[in-house]
């Protein structure tokens, strides 16, 4: 049997899409939403979605800190414009479906736990369930993040071994690889998050729309598939 041609081999690999984000980063909800959706509404484009970590703030401490008032430090005291983005978010979120409900988040957490836990989801199979359920829980439910015992709650709801992700997430089990990683988003010169790439071939930065996102993936396919026409011999 002869191998198939090259632009079918192109067209049947998956298009790996690399979404650096933090969980308490709302925007990174609204763009995760939004790629999820456009990778579904283009179903005949293969994808593999990988969850790349970000850190918004990686001097907030172990244990938390109080949401609010970070917040109003952030924003000078400026009730009104803390108000004024938080609507905005609200607005962006109705239109992907994310119910956020910021009263509820009381605790900004330290979220290096959470990326070691998405890199136990992925070993599990359920990497992108894993962000989802961490996205809602504490984006929708104020669920704090900065507890293990919610993260292995959100552990087990996925069918994960919650008794294993207790003991890892009391280890330093990933802390160096999840690290490294971090690094290598600083050296690629990721500042805002979500950052989404593409086949490592272009990004898209921000929490973009669905029809963005839809641009992206054929935009991908395209070069994917032209790829190893160029690559062949005779072609410049």
């Amino acid at each position: 049997m002869s191998p198939p041609p090259p632009e079918a081999t192109a067209l049947n690999r998956p298009i790996t899409i690399d979404f650096i984000s933090d969980v308490i980063c709302p925007w990174c909800y609204v763009g995760f939403r939004a790629l999820v959706t456009a990778c579904v509404t283009q179903g005949n484009i293969p994808t593999h979605l990988a969850m790349r970590p970000f850190e918004l703030d990686p001097t907030t401490p172990k244990e938390g800190a109080d949401r609010r008032a970070r917040l109003l430090a952030k924003f000078g005291g400026d009730e009104a414009r803390l108000k004024e983005i938080s609507q905005a978010l609200v607005d962006a979120g109705l239109q992907v479906g994310i119910a956020f409900n910021f009263d509820a988040i009381k605790t900004t957490p330290n979220t290096r736990d959470c990326h070691r836990l998405m890199r136990w989801a992925r070993s599990a199979g359920v990497e992108v369930e894993c962000a989802e359920a961490l996205f809602q829980a504490y984006h929708v439910e104020g669920e704090d993040l900065s507890q293990a015992t919610t993260l292995v709650s959100i552990a087990r709801g996925l069918g994960m071994d919650g008794d294993l992700v207790a003991r890892l997430l009391a280890s330093d089990a990933d802390v160096a690889p999840v690290e490294q990683e971090l690094e290598i988003a600083q050296r690629m010169g990721v500042t805002g998050v979500p950052t989404v790439l593409f086949n490592q071939s272009f990004a898209v930065v921000g929490a973009q729309g669905v029809d963005t996102f839809v641009a992206a993936l054929n935009r991908a396919r395209v070069e994917q598939a032209a790829a190893p026409e160029a690559a062949a011999p005779g072609n410049s």
